[in-house]
């Protein structure tokens, strides 16, 4: 009998032991979270305080309800003295944050508070200095992010970069409104609406950050989208003795043209509407070669100066929004990859010349309404290697060709990007435009010597006055 007794009490004193240590659970030998402060960041702050000093510590805690009316929390180890929480995107509002010490065994102290008035949240400042400008056929957006990365390069930007999203709305003279949702990482953002029929648009947007934070919707505007014309370099006419002709709006002047042409090389084949082909020798690009004895450049060819420009009449006025290059297609008299002086062949070659080191890499136009030399703005700085609409091209491959030579070997994409030209758009349209010059800039070959300049450029946009009615205002 004693014997069930004593073992009665035993398991009772047990069930009592194991009662008290949940109720300890419950409870920690931590002291609160003192000296509270904070500094406001963008839709956030930096909370500073001071731990409890003791061993048991695991991490401080700061509860709160961010913008969209969730509660979460943020921590950090026992080694910092600062917490920092995000998601209040109401800069009027202060938002009380309630912090507390857990220790190892999950007991958490009463919390301490303090209320929190957030800087002003990225998405604000984005929406604050969105720029929308009508294009020909669409919108342009462009905006600064103070939370973007600075380059497409994630691995070397300076932070990790928080992404937004642009979400466009714009109604047509039908009343018909649709939307477009725009994301970037980059600090500096473009984006492009493509697509529409020329006319009046009413357009509003807000900003969207990952967690679904939004701005407030922006006042409407009303944007005169024009239509997008291809300005015409000439027009075709049927002659009785030579048959169809072309008769060129597009004029080169010679007096103001420095680009020396060299062998087969002509500067008007810019413009002839004449994309280089290999149906037969059509030598359609411009070019320069400071090593012809024609060309007095000397040793090295005077890149991105003027002595290497082309300048054209276009005999019409326009804003130009896009515009679209050609490579020199192919090579004549070589086969570029054979290797060999006797694998070398005459005539028309089917290898693509694209990329190869005596092509065009970056080009410049400019633009005027007059041809005084101050009257000159940049349209746009062009490399086809970094920032056409294409993306980065190529992939540079270091084995020499045939010359010893460094070359670039393109990848299918870039051979798709030469193949249909490259083309860049402006981020607005330019101020009206009746002259253009054209400038070498770099070749991809790293010696910069010679060059196989544009087979063809085209330049798109609003024709603000056509070659017809310039004529007859200057009464010609």
């Amino acid at each position: 009998m004693n014997s069930i007794i004593n073992k009665s009490i035993y398991v009772l004193c047990l069930l009592c032991g194991l009662c008290v240590s949940c109720q300890e659970d419950d409870d920690t030998s931590l002291s609160a979270v003192t000296d509270l402060s904070y500094e406001p960041t963008m839709g956030g702050a930096v909370i500073s305080f001071k731990a409890p000093a003791n061993n048991d510590l695991l991490y401080i805690k700061a509860a709160y309800t961010n913008s969209l009316g969730e509660d979460v929390y943020r921590t950090t180890s026992i080694y910092d003295n600062k917490i920092e929480i995000d998601g209040l995107a109401d800069e009027t509002k202060s938002y009380p944050v309630h912090v507390s010490a857990v220790d190892k065994w999950g007991g958490e102290t009463s919390a301490t508070t303090i209320s929190v008035t957030p800087g002003r949240s990225y998405i604000n400042i984005i929406k604050d200095n969105l720029e929308l400008h009508p294009m020909c056929g669409g919108l342009a957006i462009l905006w600064n992010n103070p939370m973007g990365i600075e380059s497409q390069d994630e691995i070397t930007a300076k932070n990790p970069g928080k992404a937004v999203y642009v979400v466009v709305d714009y109604t047509d003279e039908s009343g018909i409104t649709r939307t477009r949702y725009l994301t970037s990482k980059l600090r500096e953002a473009k984006a492009r609406v493509r697509g529409l029929m020329a006319g009046n648009y009413k357009v509003t947007f807000h900003v969207e950050d990952f967690a679904g934070n939004k701005t407030a919707q922006s006042t409407p505007l009303t944007l005169l989208v024009p239509a997008e014309t291809e300005f015409p370099k000439f027009i075709e006419v049927e002659d009785e003795k030579a048959g169809t002709v072309k008769v060129f709006y597009w004029e080169m002047l010679t007096k103001y043209t420095t680009l020396q042409p060299a062998w087969e090389y002509k500067n008007e084949a810019i413009f002839d509407g004449i994309v280089d082909s290999n149906t037969k020798d059509t030598r359609n690009y411009c070019g320069t070669d400071c090593d012809n004895s024609d060309v007095t450049y000397g040793a090295a060819i005077p890149w991105d100066t003027d002595q290497v420009d082309i300048v054209i009449d276009l005999h019409q006025v326009v804003s130009i929004s896009r515009l679209k290059g050609w490579q020199r297609c192919f090579k004549y008299g070589s086969q570029p990859y054979s290797g060999r002086a006797e694998d070398q062949t005459a005539g028309i070659s089917d290898d693509y010349d694209y990329y190869q080191p005596d092509n065009l890499k970056r080009f410049k136009v400019f633009g005027s309404m007059t041809l005084n030399e101050d009257d000159w703005f940049l349209i746009k700085d062009c490399d086809i290697a970094t920032n056409s609409t294409a993306g980065p091209l190529p992939i540079y491959w270091t084995n020499p060709d045939y010359f010893g030579r460094e070359v670039y070997m393109p990848n299918n994409a870039s051979y798709q990007a030469a193949l249909e030209g490259h083309e860049w758009e402006l981020d607005e349209m330019t101020d009206s435009v009746r002259y253009i010059r054209v400038r070498l800039v770099e070749n991809w070959d790293l010696s910069k010597r010679g060059v196989s300049g544009l087979s063809e450029l085209n330049l798109y946009g609003q024709q603000l006055l056509t070659p017809e009615e310039l004529a007859a205002k200057e009464g010609n």
